[in-house]
């Protein structure tokens, strides 16, 4: 691997810290609601309390990342980063410190706050900073730490739980608050994005950040087409959040939009969140047992992750959704008839009778982490964000990012309740919206899959062009 490459990707992973942290309080946070040790310290906490305590970070990060457009064109990229990982910092130090329930909410809001805004900062320094034919497995770094994360988080929950006090539920949050640390301190390092210096005016200092990530062959055509690509729009007022939605790019705008928020609507943090839950429900009757079932999804999360890091500029953009996508539906599809056949309720809690069909429903929810693990997860994020022109991905991306936590946030929310009210009714919702947003994705997305950023802005005002030109014939 030529050294301005490994460079890059050395760049990519520690920007992609921040997913790493998303990944380890959602990998913890359940398993944390469900600990003897956490109602002991706070009190018990009923399935709509225990969706707001999830669900609250979710709020937060939803309101942050609407901010984070502005404040990544205005203090950059790098700086954006850095300062949401301060605040996850504060947040989760005060999270392993709580005595009480409020100050675990108000924890979870500024440790949200922090997550919303490094989160939607890094997709966007990750698609600007690689070159165009590694585009895809550096952009979805991000993707494959929030995997690891996910993991590592059941695991540090699994094995907390031994502890007989209250450290038991302490110490995935002190775990949070020791990986920001190192994500604040290594920022300092982390170059600028070039395509942010260029639009603020700084030439120079594009030209030598490139030459350090590139072959010096290429750094002045791309330095060249990059003021090219900005310089179509220097005459027009400064990008605001009015103008991606006006006729020229709302089309990619909402295409964006709609893949963010249905990535939430396959379920996917329903597991995340409550994995167990589903387990318990599905047959383990000890809370370690659902625990261990737990961390395997993460390990399953996690491997099949890794495939699409590594081939998802070849696969390209639509196969990996369309295929994955319908994957998914017929797993939750399977689950819910499983559970529509042979399960039901006693005095409130979900059951299903039988081994096989027990079994049957386990196999299944792997197999649809599996199949999320290496389609939409990655994917996903990365078509929302390359889609938008330069000067205006930063504002676009952030409001992709408020539409994605902002459904996460009413999934966490409701699904305790979901998952206990109907035995089935869970699983046939999410394949149902799932189908949906294949469909959309099989009709509505050009392939962006190794072309450059400047070449994808063509990409999409081509068709329009092409029928004014085929009118003028006429």
């Amino acid at each position: 691997m030529p050294s301005a490459t490994l460079k890059i990707f050395l760049i990519a992973i520690h920007t992609s810290l921040a997913g790493l942290l998303y990944g380890l309080d959602t990998g913890s946070i359940g398993p944390v609601t469900q600990m003897v040790q956490f109602s002991n310290s706070v009190g018990h906490l009923t399935s709509t309390i225990q969706g707001v305590y999830v669900a609250s970070i979710l709020l937060s990060a939803a309101l942050s990342s609407l901010c984070s457009g502005y404040v990544a064109d205005r203090i950059s990229r790098k700086y954006g980063i850095l300062t949401g990982s301060l605040l996850v910092i504060i947040g989760t130090v005060i999270s392993s410190s709580a005595r009480n329930f409020t100050a675990l909410i108000c924890a979870r809001l500024i440790t949200g706050i922090g997550q919303g805004q490094s989160i939607s900062v890094v997709t966007v320094y990750l698609c600007e900073i690689a070159p165009q034919n590694i585009r895809g497995a550096l952009a979805c770094m991000i993707q494959l730490l929030i995997t690891i994360g996910i993991a590592v988080g059941y695991f540090v929950a699994y094995a907390s739980a031994n502890i007989h006090n209250s450290l038991a539920w302490r110490v995935p949050f002190i775990a949070q608050a020791c990986m920001a640390t190192i994500l604040a301190s290594g920022m300092a390092f982390m170059p600028f994005s070039p395509r942010w210096l260029v639009q603020h005016g700084r030439i120079d200092d594009a030209r030598k950040v490139l030459q350090k990530m590139r072959d010096s062959d290429s750094v002045e055509s791309e330095l060249q087409s990059i003021q090219n690509s900005l310089e179509q729009s220097e005459n027009e007022k400064r990008a605001s959040y009015s103008e991606m939605f006006q006729k020229r790019y709302i089309k990619r705008t909402l295409l964006g939009i709609f893949l963010m928020s249905f990535q939430q609507l396959t379920g996917i943090d329903v597991i995340l969140y409550y994995a167990p839950i589903l387990f318990t429900q599905a047959g383990f009757t000890s809370q370690r047992a659902a625990f261990l079932a737990s961390g395997v999804s993460g390990i399953i999360n996690l491997v099949f992750t890794i495939p699409a890091q590594i081939w998802v500029d070849k696969w390209g953009r639509k196969f990996p959704l369309i295929a994955g996508g319908l994957g998914m539906v017929a797993c939750f599809m399977g689950v819910g008839a499983l559970y529509a056949s042979h399960g039901g309720k006693v005095d409130g809690d979900v059951y299903l009778e039988g081994k096989g069909p027990q079994w049957a429903v386990i196999i299944l929810i792997y197999l649809f982490v599996a199949n999320f693990s290496w389609s939409w997860a990655v994917v996903g994020k990365i078509y929302a964000c390359e889609i938008i022109p330069t000067r205006l991905r930063a504002k676009a991306c952030a409001v992709q990012q408020l539409s994605n936590w902002l459904v996460n946030f009413a999934v966490a929310l409701t699904a305790p309740l979901f998952l206990r009210a109907s035995p089935s009714g869970p699983y046939f919702f999410f394949g149902s919206t799932t189908l949906f947003t294949v469909t959309i994705c099989w009709l509505f997305m050009p392939e962006t899959s190794g072309k450059s950023l400047e070449e994808i802005e063509g990409l999409f005002e081509l068709r329009p062009r092409l029928h004014v030109e085929e009118m003028e014939v006429e």
